[in-house]
């Protein structure tokens, strides 16, 4: 029953628009703050009541983890959504508008859940305590929090990476990680809910064994010849020629990722190639080599090819040509 409620929350989510009564921020300086996109926001804040929906979803966020929210949330003019402190009072403040967009985009309800959830768990982890604003560790550490939450609530692991897989850069920049990364710390987020969650694929499907037929002898029959098709490779921009390995993230699973002969870490698609970081030493013990971008946001490999996060966590494998 709990879950169905959820799902009833989830659906309506789409329809948040701020109601009539208005609340305005006297000033647009904060204390703190942690944007989805990491930009700074320069006009007066505009903020309104939350809608009732998104409030159930707030608390629905709040009781799988078993916490009291200490935050109030607000419909607001910011570019996405933020995590602020505004005279020493925490606040959560979304853009209806944006939100609507994320799920029609994305196709799924779950893409602003996942927004909202990645915004509380600044809070609760106490990133919004410092003046350093977004910082690619801290944005991870909510990415995490948020794939934990969103499979409590029963999200598939495409759900719960679904804005991320949207809307993240390619690239990482100093306030935000790039999207392999990112998506790597929903996955190990959701891993670590465990099955709590009542997701689609973990509902038990019935079915009847079906009947013993007859022994009978078979008529023996010429089967025809048949064609083996061979498959159509897969053209990218990046020449094989180039390449000395290939990078499967578990995170990402159809993104094409690989190490060129210069030590690049890249992703490439049909037309373009994107610089990720490099193949460096690595800067910890029992690790030889990492994948390392300017941010020193780090991958380490293992003897095996295995590649772990710096939580330790396995989120994929390299594979030398």
């Amino acid at each position: 029953m709990k879950s169905i409620k959820i799902c009833i929350v989830i659906a309506a989510l789409c329809c948040i628009l701020p109601a009539s009564a208005q609340k305005m921020f006297a000033s647009a300086k904060y204390d703190a703050m942690c944007s989805y996109y990491g930009e700074t926001i320069e006009n007066t804040i505009t903020a309104y009541e939350a809608d009732n929906t998104a409030e159930a979803v707030v608390k629905n966020i709040m009781s799988v983890i078993g916490l009291r929210a200490n935050f109030e949330l607000r419909a607001a003019n910011v570019p996405n959504a933020a995590a602020v402190i505004i005279k020493n009072k925490r606040y959560i403040l979304y853009n209806p508008e944006f939100m609507n967009t994320v799920n029609t985009v994305s196709g799924t309800n779950w893409a602003a859940i996942s927004i909202l959830a990645h915004e509380i768990g600044h809070h609760l982890n106490g990133h919004t305590l410092g003046s350093e604003g977004s910082r690619p560790a801290t944005e991870l550490e909510a990415d995490e929090f948020s794939g934990f939450v969103l499979r409590k609530m029963g999200a598939s692991l495409k759900d719960a990476q679904a804005a991320m897989s949207l809307i993240a850069s390619m690239k990482g920049s100093h306030t935000h990680p790039a999207k392999h990364l990112r998506l790597s710390s929903i996955e190990t987020g959701w891993a670590n809910a465990g099955s709590g969650g009542v997701t689609p694929s973990a509902i038990d499907v019935i079915t009847q064994r079906p009947a013993v037929a007859a022994r009978t002898t078979p008529k023996r029959t010429t089967a025809p010849a048949r064609t083996v098709q061979k498959p159509v490779k897969e053209k990218l921009a990046l020449d094989e020629k180039y390449i000395a390995g290939e990078v499967s993230l578990t995170g990402d699973p159809t993104g094409r990722y690989f190490i060129t002969k210069k030590a690049h870490f890249v992703q490439v698609t049909k037309d373009n190639i994107y610089l990720l970081g490099s193949l460096e030493e690595s800067d910890r013990y029992g690790y030889k080599f990492m994948l390392s971008d300017k941010f020193n946001n780090n991958i380490y490999i293992d003897n095996s090819g295995g590649l772990v996060n710096s939580y330790g966590n396995r989120i994929g494998r390299l594979s030398i040509k």
